[in-house]
């Protein structure tokens, strides 16, 4: 009776640490997301948490900005005025400078980083590089810099062509990089912000952050949406729980929308892991 007794007992034991584990790895299971290409990181560390199709070539869209943005603030002329010429104006979609309008280059990369302002980021490229051929040049030395081989810019914005690429990979180092710099982080992290404009005198434009993360997940400090029809929906999303900071990127998300379903699914994941649930 007592050697039965000790046989149930055992497992008993088994069935429930089995059924513990099986929790546990459910838990721990990576979400499903139709992103194309994704990078989960611990962004202290530099440690990947997981990646799929990390190095496959994609379009970046508007996350193009954040090296733009990275050249802008090391150029460290935040109270210099920009003057949008001609052909910073004529630059398409989702465009709220305008041909003529002078900004202080602080407010202007503002603008570009929260309203993801094409015309500000053409318009920034022009008063750092010179021009914009210049800039790009720029860009592709600074990417080499980082470590970001992989990726390659023809324009500042980040409007689709062929030859404008990077991958999930050189995005979080891209990202990473910008992370450092706390002017860059104190943007991206800001809900919204009021934008004068020089000239005109007295014109004011109210930016919001176009990452619906910063609003609604819990730590969210950034980083950066993107969206073309052919890169379809990109994101960069940083946030900080406790003493730990997780960092996703997602390339060619099924929408707009889904792009911030699946990052806060992913930065769950991520948070999950590096606390130990």
């Amino acid at each position: 009776m007592k050697f039965k007794l000790n046989v149930l007992l055992t497992i008993m034991t088994m069935v429930c640490m089995l059924t513990i584990s099986a929790y546990a790895e459910a838990k721990m299971a990576v979400p499903r997301v139709t992103a194309d290409a994704v990078m989960v990181v611990d962004n202290k560390t530099g440690n990947v948490l997981y990646e799929k199709n990390a190095d496959k070539r994609e379009y970046p869209a508007s996350l193009t900005k954040v090296m733009t943005a990275i050249l802008v603030l090391e150029d460290n002329h935040n109270d210099r005025n920009v003057k949008v010429s001609r052909e910073a104006g004529n630059t398409p979609y989702a465009s709220f400078a305008y041909t003529g309008q002078v900004i202080r280059q602080f407010d202007m990369l503002t603008q570009m980083l929260l309203l993801s302002d094409n015309v500000a980021a053409s318009a920034l490229a022009e008063a750092v590089g010179g021009n914009q051929r210049n800039f790009v040049r720029m860009m592709n030395n600074k990417a080499r810099d980082i470590g970001a081989v992989s990726t390659h810019f023809v324009n500042p914005h980040g409007l689709t062509d062929y030859d404008h690429y990077t991958t999930a990979r050189d995005v979080f180092k891209i990202a990473n990089y910008a992370m450092k710099n706390p002017l860059f982080r104190r943007i991206v992290g800001t809900q919204s912000m009021y934008v004068n404009s020089v000239y005109p005198p007295g014109e004011t434009l109210f930016c919001e952050n176009t990452n619906d993360l910063v609003y609604d997940y819990d730590g969210c400090i950034g980083v950066k949406t993107g969206w073309t029809k052919a890169a379809k929906g990109c994101l960069i999303s940083a946030a900080q729980r406790k003493n730990n900071e997780v960092m996703v990127v997602l390339l060619h998300s099924d929408s707009m929308e889904s792009r911030f379903t699946e990052a806060a699914k992913l930065l769950d994941y991520g948070f999950d892991i590096l606390s130990g649930h």
